[in-house]
């Protein structure tokens, strides 16, 4: 079969006529026929059938594009399906939802299964992954795959006897195995010691699966699409400021146009009658440029469903958004930049290069290995947990502590990063990374139990994203 190459004239023609389409129903029916789209066509449509909220728009388009229109009850589904085949594959939303536990459906009740679970909490990369590193924290004196072998059979031991602990267990809900703790304490010390055990291994196990969910948050980079003129791939995040600072030169032309002067930027103004006509394509940059020619062509794409676009209204909004005085738009309204700004989007979240913020997490594994166990003791005594982890103390490094994190380091660059060798850039060499990420915790030294994510005030919000999280599980169940 011949295969017909459609021309750039008729693709232009094809955008045209699905920008005329007329959807019927609400804005959210709106947004579920247009999914993550940010060709200029939709978004035109998006803030017509928005009824004017563009605010409600801005963050419901966002939100599908950060979750890919996954809901956030399915994230645990998602997150521990057996079929998943590389956490990196997951949407970012996802990947940020560290305290996530799976679905009691997921858990696993026979042997094998429950040795895939292990082994994909502590990496699942697509890849047949030699865990001996990770298991070697916990391993004591056992050789690593012994010690892991041991660990399932203790944990299928106690699912023949006990179900609902063991699916608590191995879950991740921990409150009720440290409950069960506190009751044999008294009544059967040995039990209670082979019991704690399982649950310090396990715990680790988890912590594990924070440190691999930090490692794939890291390989992910925002897509702007269409809204950056010739590029649909992610970008540097200098590149993605200069181009809102371009937008906001662009879109301050445009209002002195249309307000007749500069006023706005002080107060709300009233429109000039000619300015709704001035020609923008003159003023503008790109993306303006081509939103204005095609609404030219097409006049009736600024009805949608019956509306119009109220575009007093939107000038006044832009307006006002530019007149705000948060720290993105003050971003935006300082001068372009070249060769000066963050390269990669984790230096922009948390002040470090991808494997040094990973190093971070490692950092923050091993220092669980050496104090779980006591925190784990300080639970079933019924004490109160201050902190997640105590503060991290340089000084407290063990004998072979350097080899262990070199070691790890190594490790998760390989799985997450594949890196298969070669020359590394600067900001990827292990030493650096373990230098910046003993620098970043000698700083924020540790974090309080309400530092999560979502609270952009935290002071230690950066810390809470990069660190692991076993205090969480232990208030679970």
């Amino acid at each position: 079969m011949t295969q017909v190459r459609v021309s750039r004239k008729e693709r232009r023609k094809q955008q045209a006529a699905f920008g005329q389409q007329r959807y019927e129903g609400s804005y959210h029916q709106f947004l579920d026929t247009s999914g993550r789209k940010t060709d200029i066509d939709t978004l035109l449509a998006g803030a017509i059938a928005s009824g004017g909220d563009f605010t409600t728009l801005v963050s419901d388009m966002h939100g599908r594009i950060y979750a890919e229109g996954i809901a956030e009850a399915d994230y645990g589904r998602r997150l521990f399906s057996p079929t998943l085949g590389d956490i990196r594959s997951l949407p970012a939303a996802i990947l940020d939802a560290k305290e996530e536990l799976p679905p009691l459906d997921l858990i696993p009740t026979d042997r094998g299964a429950l040795e895939t679970f292990l082994r994909g909490l502590m990496m699942r990369n697509g890849a047949d992954n030699n865990i001996d590193v990770i298991v070697g924290g916990w391993a004591g004196k056992l050789a690593p795959k012994t010690a892991f072998d041991f660990h399932i059979h203790a944990l299928v031991t106690l699912r023949d006897c006990d179900q609902e602990l063991y699916t608590a267990l191995v879950g991740g809900r921990f409150g009720l195995v440290i409950r069960r703790l506190r009751n044999l304490a008294s009544n059967d010390p040995t039990s209670m010691s082979k019991l704690r055990n399982l649950l310090v291994a396990q715990a680790l196990i988890w912590c594990a699966h924070d440190v691999q969910m930090v490692g794939a948050r890291l390989t992910k980079t925002p897509s702007f699409g269409y809204l950056v003129p010739g590029s649909s791939q992610s970008i540097a995040p200098e590149r993605a400021l200069n181009q809102m600072r371009a937008r906001r030169t662009a879109l301050e032309t445009a209002l002195d146009l249309y307000f007749g002067s500069g006023d706005w930027r002080f107060g709300e103004s009233a429109c000039v009658p000619s300015g709704v006509n001035l020609p923008l394509t003159k003023h503008a940059d790109p993306l303006i440029r081509m939103i204005a020619k095609r609404i030219r062509k097409h006049p009736d794409m600024l009805e949608h469903g019956g509306k119009q676009l109220d575009l007093p209204r939107l000038m006044q909004h832009v307006a006002g958004r530019l007149r705000e005085d948060d720290a993105l738009m003050a971003r935006t309204a300082t001068p372009q930049t070249r060769g000066v700004g963050a390269r990669v989007f984790a230096t922009e979240w948390y002040g470090l290069p991808p494997l040094a913020a990973l190093a971070v997490a490692i950092r923050r594994l091993m220092q669980a290995e050496q104090q779980l166990p006591v925190m784990v003791d300080a639970l079933i005594a019924g004490k109160v947990l201050a902190t997640p982890l105590a503060p991290y103390e340089h000084c407290q490094q063990y004998h072979g502590y350097v080899s262990r994190l070199e070691g790890l380091l190594a490790f998760y660059r390989e799985a997450i990063f594949d890196y298969a060798g070669g020359k590394p850039d600067a900001s990827s060499r292990p030493w650096k990374a373990a230098k910046a990420s003993l620098d970043f915790l000698t700083e924020r030294r540790s974090r309080e139990l309400n530092d999560h994510h979502g609270n952009a005030t935290a002071p230690n919000q950066s810390l809470y994203l990069l660190d692991v999280i076993p205090e969480h599980r232990f208030f679970i169940g």
